[in-house]
Parts: structure tokens; C-alpha cells; sequence
């Protein structure tokens, strides 16, 4: 592949790039960037499940897919990991496009644009599967009770709104939202479980040393 090997020839290639024109070095950087942070979050998916999207979505409404989701069931078609799907599969693309397919401009945009929402669209069905299969997992929210856990995203004081933990339930490191019973906790902060207001949030507090 003519890509590959000018990427692995990296002064030629970077020389190639600028050549190409400006529209080639954003596909660059779209591809690199994207594809690293992908990486990223992929894993934290696959260690975490679907909960590691959790509060960082644009969450909209999706009834009777497949009918296997009620019709409030909400999914985040934006999240972060569909994003960088679009990005990454933009960015390669593009590139692909103009030094192995001498592609010009307007065609390559088009080429990129279409494959990156094909490879968005797929980032969104798997994180579906995914979503389908721990529906069909249950887990008992109360086994996490009287265990530590870790803030992952800021809880406000009482009654102020939730934030999120990362804790073991049935087994089963998940991110789940989660109050406070008392003051504010920041982020990183080791907690203990105390409770649970229903079957997706926690009650957590901060233990006496």
C-alpha cells in the first residue's frame, strides 16, 4: 500500500503531505488524533462496558429497535466514541484517497465524508450489541452496597444533582451514577456505598479515616 509505506518512510512522506495541500495534513492529523483517543476509549469500553459513555452523550430517544428497547430507551447517537469513529474513518480515508487513489479534492472530501459516517454509523450499532447484551445480563445494584468505589465524574453536595462512581456490582466493574449523602465529591476521591436510590444510582459517602 502506497500510504503505508510513505508513512513508514516519514520525511518523505511528511514532505508528500505538505505537498498534497493543507486539506491532506487535516486528514493527517484527523486520522492520527482520532485514531489514538478511539483507542482509548475503545478500551476503557471494553474494560468498563457501555457505562463509560455514561453522562457524555448526546442522548436521543430511539424506540423499538429491533424490539428489543422500550420506547424511552435513550442512546447517545453523538457520543464520543461514534465521534472519533466519524473522525478516524474520515481522516484515513481522505488520505487513502488522494496518495493511493490520486483523488482530487472535492473527491476525496466526499470519499472521506461518506466513509467516516458508514464507520460512524457501525460505532453506533456495536455500542447497541453492547447496550442489548448487558440487558440481558441483570446485575443486583444492592451487591455493591457496603463496598469502596471510585468517583469518575464529580458528585455535587446533597440534593444538588449526581455524579458518577466506578465500583464493583455482581462481579462486574460498571459505571453508575451515583449522590451524595452529604457534602460534595471530587473526582478520583475513594468512596463507599451506603445505598441505593434505585437500580441505576448510588448513595455514596466519603469514609471516616
Amino acid at each position: 500500500m502506497n500510504l503505508l509505506k510513505s508513512i513508514l518512510d516519514w520525511p518523505t512522506f511528511w514532505s508528500s503531505l505538505n505537498d498534497a495541500g493543507i486539506d491532506a495534513v487535516f486528514y493527517f492529523f484527523f486520522a492520527s488524533i482520532a485514531t489514538f483517543l478511539f483507542l482509548i476509549r475503545m478500551g476503557i469500553t471494553l474494560f468498563f462496558g457501555g457505562d463509560a459513555d455514561a453522562g457524555m452523550e448526546l442522548d436521543v430517544d430511539i424506540a423499538d429497535v429491533d424490539g428489543d428497547f422500550e420506547s424511552d430507551h435513550t442512546f447517545g447517537v453523538l457520543s464520543i466514541q461514534s465521534v472519533l469513529a466519524f473522525f478516524m474513518g474520515a481522516g484515513w480515508m481522505g488520505l487513502i484517497a488522494r496518495f493511493d487513489w490520486q483523488l482530487g479534492r472535492i473527491a476525496t472530501g466526499v470519499a472521506a465524508v461518506v466513509f467516516g459516517l458508514i464507520l460512524m454509523s457501525f460505532s453506533v450499532w456495536l455500542m447497541l450489541m453492547v447496550r442489548r447484551l448487558e440487558k440481558t445480563n441483570p446485575y443486583d445494584v444492592k451487591s455493591a452496597i457496603g463496598h469502596t468505589g471510585r468517583v469518575y465524574m464529580n458528585i455535587p453536595e446533597k440534593g444538588q444533582g449526581a455524579g458518577q462512581v466506578e465500583v464493583s456490582v455482581s462481579g462486574r466493574k460498571k459505571i453508575m451514577s451515583a449522590v451524595s449523602d452529604d457534602q460534595a465529591i471530587e473526582s478520583f476521591t475513594s468512596v463507599k456505598i451506603i445505598g441505593a436510590r434505585d437500580d441505576e444510582t448510588l448513595i455514596v459517602e466519603v469514609p471516616q479515616d
